[in-house]
């Protein structure tokens, strides 16, 4: 099997791809137990060799996958599985609060409803780095979607169905499913109340619609100046 070409890690915006990339190339070249398997012991003379043998390749890969500004600073371990951890220790770290930043930032692009799809599931990935309940997340979303997926999501949502990410997936499908135009997908209530043709056989949100946001009907979150009550005392309290 060919080797797995790797980019140099130069800094934490790389480390994710570097790491399962190594491990990759790791497992493929059958060195990989190294980095979490102690040196054997026991007098067992060929184990010992063949352990050696495998974390020096390993160490090797790890060396050659990193840049020249890196290298000096981590040439120093002795062993593949030191010198994983330490890249570890530097790099893999959680850090709740950057990524729930990230997450309150994010805003949707308008673009058709393949680019919406994959910019939902970006924005689900920054909410689970940030360790984000799922309710919090769904409802915060409703508010950045497009006002036929929100609407979607509230009228499905209710005492059998909780507000949750699987509801927005399933609402954002549905729409996207029908080959709306990115115009059409993107339109507001307001911009399309005159409109015929609509994609979506949905009641308009001014038709039976209580915000879910604060309880109070004639309107959606999008629409509610507002702000959120029960779930982000909930997110708070976590």
């Amino acid at each position: 099997m060919a080797s797995v070409s790797i980019k140099p890690l130069d800094g934490p915006g790389g480390y994710l791809r570097w790491k399962e990339s190594l491990l990759l190339r790791a497992h493929t070249l059958g060195v990989a137990r190294v980095l979490f398997e102690d040196r054997p012991t026991g007098g067992d003379e060929a184990a010992a060799k063949t352990w050696a043998r495998n974390d020096a390749v390993c160490r090797g890969h790890i060396l050659a996958t990193l840049s020249d500004r890196l290298l000096p600073d981590y040439a120093r371990f002795a062993t593949a599985a030191e010198l994983w951890r330490a890249l570890a220790r530097t790099y893999d770290v959680e850090t709740p609060r950057v990524w729930r930043d990230k997450f309150k930032q994010f805003n949707f692009d308008e673009g058709t409803g393949e680019v919406l799809l994959e910019q939902l599931a970006h924005a689900e990935a920054l909410a689970m780095a940030a360790k984000l309940p799922d309710d919090f997340v769904a409802d915060e979303l409703c508010g950045k979607l497009p006002e036929g997926v929100s609407t979607r999501v509230i009228m499905r949502s209710g005492p059998d169905n909780e507000m949750g990410m699987s509801l927005v997936w399933d609402a954002a499908r549905a729409v996207v499913s029908t080959g709306v135009e990115p115009e059409l997908l993107w339109e507001t209530t307001a911009m399309a109340e005159d409109a015929e043709g609509c994609y979506s056989d949905d009641p308009k949100p001014e038709q039976n619609t209580v915000c879910w946001n604060c309880s109070k009907p004639g309107h959606i979150a999008r629409n509610c100046g507002e702000p959120g009550r029960v779930t982000r005392k909930r997110w708070r309290r976590a």
